[in-house]
């Protein structure tokens, strides 16, 4: 599974679990109060268990965007090639 889905699907099941806790312990509280709640303490919960599949994450995306501008720098190289080819111009024919 990609770094990338697997700490998604993490984040959101610690989400989820810390909105039914939540739930259940603040019984009565407005229910925005309530995921406000679980928002904050789930946020803190991934920042601090979540650290290593966050690393792969990053690591993954910083090797994707490596690899991405490597091919656009070649991209540009072999249009500037081009253009230079084109635009070389001819000597002219001597009289």
């Amino acid at each position: 599974m990609p770094p990338a889905a697997s700490y998604s699907i993490r984040r959101l099941g610690i989400f989820l679990a810390t909105l039914a806790l939540a739930t259940v312990t603040l019984r009565g509280v407005n229910f925005f109060v309530v995921i406000m709640v679980a928002t904050l303490v789930s946020g803190v919960l991934s920042y601090v268990l979540l650290s290593g599949p966050r690393e792969q994450m990053a690591r993954s995306l910083a090797g994707r965007v490596g690899r991405l501008n490597a091919r656009l720098d070649a991209s540009a190289a072999r249009e500037d090639a081009t253009l230079d080819a084109v635009e070389t111009p001819k000597p002219a024919p001597e009289q």
